[in-house]
């Protein structure tokens, strides 16, 4: 029995989840560990869907694209969720529309059928920077220590400002290729 429909499928559950975590970050206390919980185990999801496109051979072109947009979801839903229940909502409120600006931007320019614009690895750090970010600023209010959400919001900033550095780069590119002689 084939298993190459399973990253596909995780994929999709990753997108439809997103929603999910950003639900229970908004209905669920800040003290209460499942909102944490719940986007771990939907951020590893990432992993394990990667993992198993290679092991399957099930890379397709549907799963290459989706891919970043579910990672984009669950960052862009869980910094809404997180910056609408802030008291000083701007210390988060600027790296999430960094953020969310450069992931809308990406994917649209992705959506261009001549344009190809592979996922670098400086964009990979920037996700896993976003999900370190988040898992702190969850983490802070079950363990009632500042220290951790001042960390993710130092964390936050830095995935901006990568965020914003690698689209510059991706638009660079861009307009580096558009300009070459056909």
């Amino acid at each position: 029995m084939s298993l190459s429909w399973l990253p596909n499928t995780l994929t999709i559950a990753r997108c439809l989840l997103a929603g999910w975590v950003g639900w229970l970050i908004l209905t669920l206390p800040t003290q209460s560990i499942w909102p944490f919980v719940a986007f771990v185990i939907v951020a590893a999801s990432d992993f394990l869907d990667g993992w198993a496109a290679r092991r399957f051979d099930a890379i397709t072109p549907f799963g290459a694209f989706l891919d970043p947009i579910a990672d984009k979801l669950l960052v862009g839903i869980s910094l809404i969720a997180i910056t609408l229940l802030q008291d000083r909502a701007w210390l988060i409120l600027i790296p999430t529309v960094a953020i969310i600006a450069r992931d809308v931007i990406a994917t649209v320019i992705r959506l261009f059928p001549k344009v190809e614009m592979p996922v670098s690895q400086l964009a990979k750090w920037k996700t896993a920077l976003e999900m370190i970010a988040i898992g702190c600023l969850l983490l802070a209010g079950p363990l009632s220590l500042p220290l951790i959400f001042s960390a993710g919001l130092i964390l936050a900033w830095g995935a901006a400002a990568l965020s914003v550095y690698t689209l510059g780069l991706y638009v660079g590119a861009l307009l580096v290729n558009e300009k070459r002689p056909r």
